[in-house]
């Protein structure tokens, strides 16, 4: 009777050159997927800088003559410029001359542009002194009012003050005279004090933006900032004392 002999399993040498040669094409597998996504990656970026130029990119073609090019950075942004002016001024066509003479200061300017520098940066450096331009230029034709101005000014913002104190409801009506409220104290600030206020308290940019978008020192920026803060302060007490004070007599 004969035994039955135990199948032959594979020799160890040829275990140990299949689990070689499996971890060769896994390495050749993975290095091939790493060539093939890089590639791809290259192939995107190389795609989205012929259709999405960069800013320095299109200057310098600006600079060259191309006049689309600079359309293209007109359109890249004109939003943040108009939020910028339309955060000094309420009139439509104001934030448009505005507008439009900060695009042609820059157009005229570009070749004092550094290149490697954030051009939005400096464009929006232009727009603020643009504005403050604007502002000292209303505060030059406003030095001198006439008594009888300034005094219907003061009344006016103090019924504006009685009627927000008897009505608490925040109705859209509300709200826009509340707006119009704050508008008349701030065109009562000098115009570097109202530039750093509104830059500072309604954007919110930091201390060392500003002083970048105005050339300002950041200390000029804080003592700017502190005197703004102060003057409306006090001409917000004032108002409020005497809205109160007519709003009693008028029980």
């Amino acid at each position: 009777m004969s035994v039955a002999q135990p199948l032959a399993g594979p020799s160890v040498e040829k275990t140990e050159y299949v689990r070689a040669n499996d971890g060769v094409d896994r390495h050749d597998r993975a290095v091939a997927v790493a060539r093939a996504v890089s590639e791809r990656a290259e192939s995107e970026r190389a795609d989205n800088e012929r259709t999405n130029p960069a800013d320095d990119e299109l200057i310098g073609k600006s600079l060259a003559g191309d006049h689309d090019a600079f359309e293209l950075l007109v359109r890249r942004h004109s939003s943040r410029i108009f939020n910028i002016i339309g955060s000094f001024f309420r009139r439509r066509d104001i934030i448009e001359d505005i507008a439009q003479e900060v695009f042609t200061k820059s157009f005229f300017s570009l070749s004092c542009y550094t290149v490697g520098r954030s051009f939005e940066a400096w464009l929006a450096r232009i727009a603020v002194n643009a504005c403050y331009d604007q502002l000292r230029a209303q505060r030059r034709r406003a030095e001198q009012p006439f008594p009888q101005q300034a005094e219907r000014e003061d009344e006016w913002l103090e019924l504006q003050m009685v009627q927000a104190a008897r009505s608490r409801h925040a109705s859209e009506q509300r709200r826009l005279e509340a707006f119009d409220i704050s508008e008349r104290l701030l065109n009562r600030l000098a115009p570097e004090d109202r530039v750093v206020l509104v830059l500072m308290d309604r954007d919110g940019f930091s201390v060392k933006e500003i002083s970048d978008m105005t050339g300002w020192g950041q200390s000029k920026v804080k003592v700017r900032a502190f005197r703004a803060r102060r003057v409306l302060r006090a001409a917000m007490k004032r108002l409020t004392a005497s809205a109160e004070r007519k709003q009693r007599s008028a029980r």
